[in-house]
């Protein structure tokens, strides 16, 4: 053992020393050998270390490499749809900060929503280069045929006329003699025919009993499910040609074997002062109806059940037919509360019409009219549609879901003419000395009788309800019309315009849900203030100083208490007076503190907030615009003129708040808010220079009864506007952040200005 480690000792060990100190050649070769073996192997492994690291490399890449392959594999293995998700994902997130920043930009949003708001008054008005000619939908009412009535029919509707104003040339008024006698003589006329009729009787206001007529024309095809209605009122002072032109046709039917329906003929007492009645009286239609449709509330002269002929199918009413020169036939296609009938049934009337040559038109102060359309036209439509008010009655049919449209050969009416039915606001400034309803012209009749009876057997021939898709629409002259996309732009780009405003403010202002929170106590506070006085039209009614024409229960003049000895309409301005002072009071009193001291409690927490106005302003643009979109659903045409057409108030106020303007600039911008809907004014202007501001107030509220919404948007749009604009401007205070930054730069300035002084 000891032998072998010697062996390895020698074998491992370096060269030995032979002992001589002096060099020789060995000893020299042997130490160069002993360096360059060193060097060599420090050089080895040097190369060695360079290789390993570049191995190293080399492999860091390979594996690089193979992991961009592995991701690009699963890549396509989780499919093209992840890929574009992740793709659209990051262009998200870099458009929405472009947007946000957008946003921010609040001078330059309220600029683009000004433009906007001016963009939807300017679509208002090109509507009609929008819209396109009418047509008939269903085949069976194609008006092709030709009429059977002659000129024997014209004589007989003059004859019947004459003899209705000459025998009761003076006052029909509800109530009054000569109101039941001619009611008596159009039932024997009819008797006379042989055809079923009947006096149906119902309870108008103050005291007075109303009566209408009715008769049935039994079709010798029908199977008794259906009839049609053919109307007008006999009562009003130019009753006598559309009473002689209806009892003349329906003794023209008497003749004829092509019906196919029933027709019910019904003379109604519509009231009026203009007759000589009331502006409170009840509509004869409209009592009618309820009776025909729902439990009844009049009653007939010999007890006997109404007359029904099956459910009603449509109904065409005559207000002014037989003047000496009929320019065109004027068409009423407005319904109650914006509701509109059909348009089929008013396109066989004007296609008829223009098939009998005789143009047709819905502006009542002008003659001929463009078959395309025309602002004007638009412009008169919508007023119409808007006002909500009978101008004959065919519009109460629209209440019950039945088609109907009015005709007119009168179109000679003035711009001031308020003709509507017992209304405050009827007034018609052209009346006195006109004689185009005394002297009746044949060939207006015997146009008029080829219009009716064409129209009739085409809508008799229709297998299966109207079924015309254009239900909601706008009309720019009697065959030209827009559609539902077309006619709800200008309030939607209206409603944008304030949501970019509203986006803005939320962009830019922090805290704004806090200051939301903080302005709601008194916004409640103001609504229910609102809410309050829009109740004025039902305490009128549970009075009874108004009649329900929804519930038909008339008017009495109140004859106890505080109220007695005053006439109907001071009774009426005495309970607005003190009911208005009454919200005024409980306002003050409870909603008020109430509203204080719930922001109170709110404050606790947070404290108030940084920018209280942007809260309070926000609330105001958000429930602006929703009113107006809702006033979209309920009248198009009346949101369309009465809010579109107005001066962009919230978008300016905004600005000014911003600014930071003077009280000067804030006084004078408040007194052109109170003017920024300047279609309540000219309403106003209009009933106020007609009838009087009594009579103009009465009318609003009756209005209301009818659908009118001039009362409700005034309380509950206009007023919160006008209160909380008042609010902004000169009880909320200013901005903290924005009054600390102004602060801040006027130092800058200041000291920029000492510097440059130095």
């Amino acid at each position: 053992m000891s032998k072998h480690r010697n062996d390895h000792f020698k074998d491992n060990s370096d060269p030995v020393d032979d002992g001589d100190d002096e060099l020789t050649n060995e000893d020299d070769d042997d130490d160069h050998i002993s360096v360059d073996s060193i060097v060599q192997k420090r050089k080895s492994r040097h190369l060695n270390n360079r290789n390993s690291s570049s191995n190293n490399k080399n492999k860091h890449d390979k594996n690089n490499n193979k992991i961009n392959i592995d991701n690009k594999f699963n890549s396509r293995n989780l499919g093209i749809f992840e890929y574009l998700k992740t793709e659209v994902e990051s262009l998200g997130s870099i458009v929405a900060d472009i947007v946000l920043d957008f946003f921010k930009n609040t001078k330059f949003v309220i600029l683009l929503s000004i433009l906007v708001h001016f963009a939807a008054i300017y679509l208002l008005f090109t509507l009609p280069t929008m819209g396109s000619n009418t047509y008939v939908s269903e085949k069976n009412l194609q008006c092709t045929v030709k009429p059977f009535i002659t000129s024997d029919f014209s004589e007989n509707a003059i004859e019947y006329a004459n003899q209705f104003n000459t025998i009761f040339p003076s006052s029909r008024s509800v109530g009054s003699i000569n109101n039941i006698n001619s009611a008596m003589w159009i039932r024997d006329e009819i008797e006379k025919m042989g055809v079923e009729t009947q006096l149906h009787y119902f309870n108008s206001s103050f005291g007075n009993v109303g009566v209408n007529v009715i008769g049935v024309n039994r079709a010798p095809r029908s199977l008794g499910t259906e009839c049609f209605v053919l109307t007008t009122s006999f009562d009003q002072w130019h009753s006598g040609g559309s009473v002689g032109f209806l009892l003349a046709f329906l003794s023209y039917l008497q003749t004829t074997s092509w019906q196919a329906r029933d027709v019910l003929f019904v003379f109604t007492s519509e009231g009026g002062e203009s007759n000589g009645g009331s502006m409170m009286d009840i509509s004869g239609i409209s009592v009618w109806l309820n009776d025909y449709n729902q439990p009844p509330i009049g009653w007939t002269g010999s007890g006997a059940p109404l007359l029904r002929a099956g459910q009603i199918y449509g109904a065409i009413s005559l207000d002014r037919i037989g003047n000496k020169i009929m320019e065109k036939l004027v068409i009423y296609p407005e319904g109650l509360s914006g509701a509109l009938s059909n348009l089929d049934i008013i396109n066989v009337v004007t296609t008829t019409s223009y098939l009998n040559e005789i143009p047709a038109g819905i502006i009542t102060q002008f003659g001929e009219e463009d078959d395309d359309g025309s602002v004007n036209g638009l412009l008169v439509f919508m007023w119409n549609s808007a006002l909500s008010m009978p101008r004959s009655n065919h519009a109460i049919f629209t209440r019950y879901g039945i088609n109907a449209v009015g005709v007119s050969t009168y179109s000679n009416h003035t711009v001031w003419d308020m003709d509507f039915l017992n209304n405050p606001l009827h007034k018609e400034y052209n009346r006195i000395g006109n004689d185009d309803f005394i002297n009746l012209s044949n060939e207006t009749m015997y146009n008029m009788g080829k219009i009716i009876e064409t129209s009739l057997r085409h809508l008799h021939n229709a297998d299966e309800q109207l079924h015309q898709s254009f239900t909601w629409y706008m009309m720019a002259g009697a065959v030209f019309f827009i559609d539902l996309g077309q006619a709800l732009l200008p309030l939607i780009v209206f409603s944008a315009s304030l949501g970019l405003i509203l986006i803005s403010m939320m962009a830019s202002f922090d805290g704004l849900n806090y200051s939301v929170i903080y302005s709601l106590p008194w916004t409640f506070s103001l609504i229910t203030f609102c809410l309050m006085e829009l109740q004025l039209p039902k305490i009128f009614s549970k009075l009874h100083l108004i009649p329900s024409n929804k519930n038909l229960i008339p008017a009495n003049l109140q004859t106890t208490g505080i109220l007695s000895g005053y006439t109907i309409e001071d009774q009426i301005i005495i309970v607005a007076a003190l009911y208005i002072l009454a919200c005024i009071l409980f306002y003050f009193t409870i909603l008020l503190p109430l509203s204080n001291y719930l922001t109170s409690i709110v404050s606790k927490f947070n404290g108030k907030p940084k920018n209280q106005w942007a809260g309070l302003h926000s609330i105001l643009i958000a429930y602006y615009s929703l009113l107006s979109l809702m006033g979209m659903m309920l009248n198009n045409q009346f949101s369309c003129l009465f809010i579109v057409i107005s001066i962009p108030t919230l978008h300016f106020t905004t600005y000014i708040l911003i600014k930071r303007s003077s009280v000067f600039i804030r006084s004078l911008w408040m007194v052109l808010c109170l003017l920024s809907h300047p279609l309540f004014l000219v309403f106003e202007w209009w009933g106020t220079s007609s009838v009087g501001w009594k009579r103009t107030f009465i009318g609003i509220i009756i209005g209301n009864e009818w659908g009118f919404l001039f009362w409700p948007y005034f309380i509950l749009l206009l007023q919160p506007m006008w209160l909380g604009m008042f609010k902004l401007l000169f009880l909320t205070p200013p901005n903290d952040e924005q009054q600390q930054q102004e602060k801040h730069n006027a130092y800058k300035h200041h000291k920029s200005n000492k510097l440059k002084h130095k």
